[in-house]
């Protein structure tokens, strides 16, 4: 018989290799303590958000689709463009085969995209009215006005690649054909609805992107500004002359 302390040893090592063997799946799939949510958020904000993604999570598993967050985002007020969408997963997603977002990661997204602004749509916007003359901001400009802008700006637009776009117009209802007026704010909001096909630019349509419209409101807005400025010299400038006439006719004392 072998020695009773040899054989205790023996028989405790093997128990605490199944013990370890044991506890190792159990440590693997021990649920990480999702991270408290963003300081900025009050209990009615966190209320809200908690509402509308249970409204989102059909199953009841405190997970929705990757699929929902853009349309969960309009739902609170915001514009996600394609490329803040891919940020967001990017910053807060484990991997890109994740599809289901978690409360946790939910509510980062939302701290990220209000510290973002949404302040780039209406610049957009603001150039679309410029371009085409839309100085009551009625939301609709002459399309061939347009045209002719876009063919002046940026990367210029081909013919082939306005017809394209004529057509395309024609299918989302953003141009009437009958009358020749684009709806440029229908526009701008189904361009920002296709968060997969238009990634690169958030408002991105045949070379119509951002930048260049940014450009165009601000180049724009410069040349108002000047134009202004000149105009108000213009008119010290007379009012001054005026003023030395009659001083210099006795009209009026001198300084």
């Amino acid at each position: 018989m072998p020695p009773k302390g040899k054989a205790k040893g023996k028989g405790d090592s093997a128990a605490a290799k199944a013990m370890m063997a044991a506890a190792a799946p159990g440590q693997q799939q021990r649920p990480k303590k999702p991270p408290p949510p963003p300081a900025c958020f009050s209990p009615d904000d966190l209320a809200k958000f908690k509402a509308l993604y249970k409204e989102f999570d059909e199953d009841n598993v405190d997970k929705v689709p990757i699929g929902a967050i853009p349309t969960m985002l309009r739902k609170l007020g915001f514009n996600p463009k394609g490329a803040e969408i891919k940020e967001l997963f990017r910053l807060f997603l484990e991997d890109d085969l994740v599809d289901t977002v978690e409360y946790h990661e939910w509510l980062f997204m939302i701290e990220a995209k209000m510290n973002w602004g949404d302040d780039f749509e209406i610049v957009v916007t603001k150039a679309f009215a410029a371009l085409g003359h839309d100085d009551e901001t009625t939301g609709k400009v002459d399309f061939e006005l347009l045209r002719e802008e876009l063919m002046k700006w940026g990367e210029p637009l081909s013919e082939i690649e306005f017809a394209d776009w004529i057509k395309l117009a024609i299918k989302d209802k953003t141009y009437n054909p009958e009358d020749g007026t684009f709806d440029y704010c229908k526009f701008v909001d189904n361009m920002n609805a296709k968060d997969e096909r238009y990634i690169q630019e958030p408002i991105n349509f045949f070379k119509l992107d951002q930048k260049t419209l940014a450009a165009m409101a601000m180049k724009k807005a410069q040349e108002e500004k000047e134009e202004q400025e000149r105009k108000e010299a213009e008119k010290k400038a007379r009012e001054e002359a005026k003023r030395l006439r009659m001083i210099a006719e006795g009209l009026l004392p001198p300084d």
